[in-house]
């Protein structure tokens, strides 16, 4: 019965949240490596209570506070590492269990069918028959067909055993059972499916009700309630308890039969509000009768679906309060997701909060009504009058207020005065974290780098629930780059473990000593040594440090296996600078290490510059994350350490035409290539010059006609 019980009611919340199901953790999504967010990023959620997270991690992280839920850190995958994801910031996702791998749910899935033992036992030419396969609806498939399904067959079943029932009329009223589950009622195309040959009193009961079922499944809700409210004081106690429960969700069914479209999305004006009521009647007489009961579960996810359809919020929100106060810490993790779940489709997106009495989800839509682009945003006076409603909670409604001095004020000022100013000296809730990481922000919006640096690393040891470390860590990180002192990132002993933030700021912000330094360090991961050494070569080649690039290339390892070029770690791909040349296009260049070299000589080596510009192009490399940098508010976007300009290989071509001293075969191949650089966009792939399409042509013409017998001339028809 339990089981039957929990598989009901994740089936109830999971088909009561589908509809609406949000896009944040959909493929796509990447982070934002800040820790100020003012508008909603689902992408980029953070273990302390912000405006920016998507509102089911901030219900989730106070539940968790409350014991009611938890907060998962799972290790993260190897699909959202290539998205460039560490533990934090996470999106909604990777708080979900990691999937088992297909052998193993295969091998867990194969139990023994006991519905063949009810069917020997029921015996005759039933004996014969099975369940059939598997359910044909796929998860997240179907309507109230979904319930005419093995679970329910095998209680039926297990009843008809149960019941003193002559043999014939257990067989037959078990053979009507399995017809039922072969056949989709639901589209109402079948028969009603009535048993035959039913004499005794209670046979006949339980052939209406299932006479009943088929007219629910079939969509005739008035056969049904009439079937099942002539069972509500049948003799067999399975039957009246069943009755009663379907005598609700009959009239639920009939109320909400023309509230959705095609699409699932609910068009309220469409709801039967007469049918609505008689449900919330029978809901509450089942639920009286039957507190415990065998779908007392149930019943309960049917009277939220009641109120929402009534678009009454206060009780919708009084439900959810009085389910988190049963639940725990160690509920099912699926039913947890799917709870949130159908709290921000059901309530948060669509509820003021003047329409909640609960504090948890008071304060969640608060946060919520605190970024920047929310439709009816809070004030402070608001905010100010929702005291009473904090009465058990008074820490949570002072943090809300200093959430919007910072947040919506921009007054950090106002927001460390209205703070505890003391630290903890036990283990940090989420709350106890949030008011912390905001005292934090402000000292760091002040300017007070030497303080919050302080606060960072006094909280690391406090810092004892998940995730709550990792933000530290990338708060740490983010003080230490904006205050110049990046080499302590990476000294010896650094509490900044993660390695993704490590890498960010290798790549972005690093000058060549510091990169020199990790790509030969000891005692870090072989992942670091090898970010840093690309970081290194690349930024000595494509920066005009010709002389470090040859000495530096003598750090790579004798063998450097290639990394997939889509991966996120082909930004430590260390085969690139192996590069050997060759014949590109009819034009011989030589290795890069020996182009390095002539450059080093000559910085306007005309072939040098032909073949750096090969090298780039051949690679991919135009746009490559190395020479972008990230926005100034996050992770690696202040001022890189490693000195002079970023090469464009349209500037190089464009030094080959100018230059005298180069052969025509060079210059012939650097127009070729710069008239390139805008096909077939008319936008320029090289670099950021814009240069007018009047000189294109003029780079064309001069091609055709004073180079007209290279092969480069003679093979473009076209400029851009």
């Amino acid at each position: 019965m339990k089981q039957h019980r929990l598989s009901l009611i994740a089936l109830l919340l999971g088909g009561f949240a589908a509809p609406f199901a949000q896009a944040s953790s959909d493929d796509g999504c990447y982070p934002d490596w800040s820790l100020i967010h003012h508008q909603l990023d689902a992408c980029s959620n953070l273990p302390f209570l912000s405006p920016g997270n998507d509102s089911q991690v901030n219900l989730r992280l106070l539940l968790t506070d409350a014991g009611q839920a938890s907060l998962p850190e799972y290790p993260v995958s190897e699909y959202d590492r290539t998205l460039g994801y560490g533990p934090v910031p996470f999106n909604l996702a990777m708080l979900h269990e990691p999937s088992p791998p297909v052998e193993a749910a295969a091998s867990a899935s194969t139990t023994p069918e006991p519905a063949d033992d009810l069917l020997q036992r029921i015996g005759g030419d039933v004996a014969s028959l099975s369940l059939g396969g598997e359910d044909s609806y796929a998860e997240g498939e179907g309507g109230r067909g979904r319930s005419n399904n093995h679970d329910t067959a095998r209680l039926f079943l297990t009843r008809l055993l149960e019941a003193d029932l002559p043999d014939a009329e257990r067989q037959e009223l078990a053979r009507v059972r399995l017809r039922m589950l072969q056949l989709h009622l639901e589209d109402g195309s079948e028969d009603a499916l009535t048993p035959t040959g039913i004499e005794t009193p209670l046979g006949q009961q339980f052939a209406r009700y299932l006479t009943g079922a088929t007219a629910f499944y079939t969509g005739d809700f008035d056969t049904a309630r009439q079937d099942f409210e002539a069972l509500v004081d049948s003799e067999d106690d399975w039957l009246r308890e069943t009755a009663r429960y379907m005598v609700g969700r009959t009239q639920l069914n009939a109320a909400q039969r023309n509230a959705f479209d095609e699409w699932g999305y609910p068009q309220m004006e469409n709801v039967d509000h007469d049918a609505l009521q008689t449900a919330q009647t029978a809901f509450e007489a089942y639920l009286a009768a039957y507190p415990e009961g065998r779908y007392a579960l149930s019943a309960n996810g049917l009277r939220r679906r009641l109120y929402w359809l009534m678009q009454d919020p206060r009780k919708l929100a009084d439900e959810y309060a009085r389910l988190f106060a049963e639940a725990n810490a160690q509920q099912n993790p699926d039913q947890q997701v799917a709870l949130l779940q159908e709290v921000d489709n059901k309530l948060l997106t669509v509820t003021a909060p003047d329409a909640v009495d609960s504090p948890l989800l008071l304060a969640t839509l608060d946060l919520m009504k605190l970024r920047t682009d929310a439709p009816g945003a809070l004030d402070r006076d608001a905010l100010q009058a929702q005291r009473g409603s904090f009465e058990q909670h008074p820490a949570l409604h002072a943090y809300l207020l200093s959430a919007y001095h910072f947040f919506v004020e921009g007054s950090p000022e106002k927001t460390l005065e209205s703070l505890p100013s003391t630290l903890p000296t036990t283990p940090l809730d989420y709350l106890t974290f949030s008011q912390q990481t905001l005292r934090g922000l402000a000292l760091e919006a002040k300017g007070d780098r030497q303080q919050a640096a302080k606060l960072w690393l006094d909280l690391l040891p406090l810092a004892q629930h998940p995730l709550q470390r990792a933000q530290l860590e990338l708060a740490l990180a983010m003080n230490y780059e904006r205050s110049g002192q990046l080499d302590a990132v990476f000294a010896d002993g650094s509490p900044i473990r993660t390695p993704r933030v490590r890498e960010i700021l290798l790549r972005h912000v690093a000058g060549p000593d510091l990169l020199r330094k990790q790509a030969q360090a000891g005692g870090v991961p072989n992942e670091e040594r090898e970010t840093a050494l690309f970081a290194l070569l690349y930024k000595d080649l494509l920066r005009g440090h010709y002389d470090d690039f040859s000495a530096d290339l003598a750090l790579l390892p004798k063998t450097t296996p290639e990394q997939p070029a889509a991966n996120v770690d082909s930004l430590r791909n260390l085969a690139l600078f192996r590069w050997s040349g060759g014949d590109t296009s009819g034009y011989q260049c030589p290795s890069l290490a020996e182009t390095a070299q002539a450059l080093q000589a000559n910085a306007q080596d005309p072939k040098g510059l032909n073949c750096l510009g090969e090298f780039i192009l051949r690679n991919g490399l135009d746009g490559f994350a190395l020479n972008r940098q990230p926005d100034e508010q996050v992770l690696g976007g202040s001022e890189p350490l490693f000195p002079g300009p970023i090469y464009s290989r349209l500037d190089g071509y464009l030094h080959v035409v100018a230059d005298a001293k180069a052969s025509s075969d060079d210059k012939a191949y650097a127009l070729y290539r710069a008239i390139n650089c805008y096909a077939p966009s008319g936008y320029n792939g090289c670099g950021p010059q814009d240069i007018p399409q009047s000189q294109r042509k003029q780079w064309f013409q001069t091609l055709k006609n004073r180079y007209a017998q290279t092969t480069w001339a003679q093979s473009l028809k076209y400029y851009w």
